[in-house]
């Protein structure tokens, strides 16, 4: 049966009943989501007991909020049973789910269409055709919190949409792990990618309402392993991406993608390209060139190491970085060690905008120069703008950690609130300063960029107490976790 219950509210103090704050409609194992959806009204929430449902749920509805009752390892399971289409679609604004998990459906898991305000969080979901959260045309999209498993084309997709923010959600054995298509102003960021054929996708593609992706930002993600082999459709386009793609912009603009873990990825660790001729084509109003992308700051190894042919066809080899030479305003970041495939692109820690837009690389205007393309900044200079940019003021910190030999030193420092901790990276190799507990991270307060060798993060501690932190790159190492600050009371 299922159960009506209302949360009332009155304003006592002018003695009038103000309406129901919102409806709460519970589900027993064994009845149907579907009938409470039928009967909710706008703004209802309706919770749902762990059981077992064979449903495909609509939400036209305005305002309701799917709630799964999680009790322990015991959350409501949507089975499609791979007869149903579609697990959920939601076309009232706002929409919220929580708490679910969804399986073997032959469509897609979450789906949402023009829908203003998409909050989808704690949702396990495996199976469910081509995508697991598939919000489309949609603004102010929320995915966090969700593990999604052995979906045909992406796991997280959001496409023609406006602001998205999609989070701390673990991505595995898909086609893509997260793909972002045609959409602005989306944030990707603290999500663990792995064994995907391609870890996280920005991509403009043809035959859509809108047309860009703009002012995308991906970072302090886990990209790694990414290469399992294709299992998509070969006539779309993410079906036919060679294994072992990290991050791939392509056609995007205004993309930055920044302190990402980018490592062990067999083809390319991140890539920067343009639409395919043949595929803008079927578009002629699609712009289809990747232009003023920025790639900075991330920490790349191991990639490249068994790229697929078409990759050692098309860039001569894998490696940590690939441009194929097109667009304009481009730039990337790299160290020393990091590996080239394709054509060499110019620093953008040398790279500097002046009050009037034009961009100038060591005082030369570049609207000037005959040509940028393929241009590298010296190692040298990269190194001392990189430090520059990164370094604190050593003499007005009250306390300097080093980091030095894979360790801390010290581990453990006592300061007072008040007071100012810096740490300086002394090795070849790059770490972060990442609040956390053990291994597991958790970014605050403190959530530092990669550090490359000689540069420096601080951080003031306003309040007493124990902060422990760890670096990102190195959990595997008992030295570089597990390290704390505490912080006494300003008189103690």
């Amino acid at each position: 049966m299922i159960r009506f219950l209302s949360v009332l509210s009155c304003c006592w103090f002018l003695a009038i009943a103000v309406p129901s704050l919102a409806d709460v409609i519970r589900v027993a194992s064994g009845d149907s989501i579907a009938e409470a959806l039928e009967e909710a009204p706008p703004g209802s929430i309706i919770e749902v007991e762990p059981g077992i449902y064979h449903e495909a749920l609509s939400v036209d509805t305005p305002g309701i909020t799917l709630r799964g009752l999680v009790r322990g390892s015991q959350r409501p399971i949507l089975d499609g049973r791979n007869k149903l289409n579609d697990g959920v679609i939601a076309s009232g604004s706002p929409f919220t789910m929580s708490g679910f998990g969804i399986r073997h459906y032959k469509g897609n898991g979450v789906s949402t269409q023009g829908v203003d305000g998409v909050t989808l969080t704690d949702l396990e979901i495996d199976d469910t055709g081509l995508y697991g959260v598939y919000p489309v045309q949609s603004r102010n999209v929320v995915v966090t919190h969700c593990t999604i498993t052995r979906i045909k084309d992406a796991g997280i997709y959001v496409g023609e949409s406006e602001r998205a923010l999609v989070a701390y959600n673990e991505v595995h054995h898909n086609v893509a792990g997260i793909e972002i298509e045609n959409t602005n102003d989306a944030e990707v960021r603290d999500n663990l990618a792995f064994e995907n054929t391609a870890g996280i996708l920005v991509f403009v593609l043809p035959g859509k309402v809108l047309k860009e992706a703009r002012r995308n930002r991906v970072h302090r993600n886990w990209v790694v392993r990414n290469n399992h082999e294709n299992f998509g459709d070969p006539a779309a386009i993410v079906g036919q991406l060679p294994p072992g793609i990290g991050i791939l912009v392509m056609g995007a603009d205004g993309t930055v993608v920044e302190n990402n873990r980018v490592k062990d990825n067999g083809s390319i660790g991140i890539g920067l390209i343009r639409l395919a001729a043949d595929e803008a084509a079927r578009d002629p109003e699609q712009e289809p060139l990747a232009e003023g992308n920025q790639i900075r700051g991330n920490y790349l190894s191991g990639n490249g190491l068994d790229p697929d042919p078409s990759v050692v066809e098309g860039y001569g080899g894998g490696g940590d970085f690939a441009w194929d030479g097109t667009g304009r305003d481009n730039c990337v970041d790299l160290a020393d060690s990091d590996v080239i495939a394709g054509i060499p692109l110019r620093g953008c820690s040398v790279l500097m905008p002046d009050g009037a837009g034009r961009e100038f690389l060591f005082g030369r205007d570049l609207a000037a120069a005959p040509s940028t393309r393929g241009y590298r900044p010296a190692p040298a200079a990269k190194r001392v703008v990189q430090s520059a940019a990164a370094d604190a003021d050593l003499d007005a910190v009250d306390q300097v950690v080093k980091i030095r030999a894979m360790r801390f030193e010290p581990k453990h420092v006592t300061i007072r609130a008040g007071e100012t901790v810096a740490w300086l990276n002394e090795d070849a190799v790059a770490h972060t300063i990442t609040s956390g507990e053990g291994r597991m991270p958790t970014h605050s307060p403190m959530s530092s960029p990669f550090m490359m060798r000689g540069a420096t993060f601080s951080h003031a501690f306003a309040e007493p107490g124990r902060y422990e932190y760890l670096c990102m790159p190195h959990l595997d190492q008992a030295e570089m976790r597990e390290a704390t600050v505490t912080v006494l009371p300003p008189d103690a």
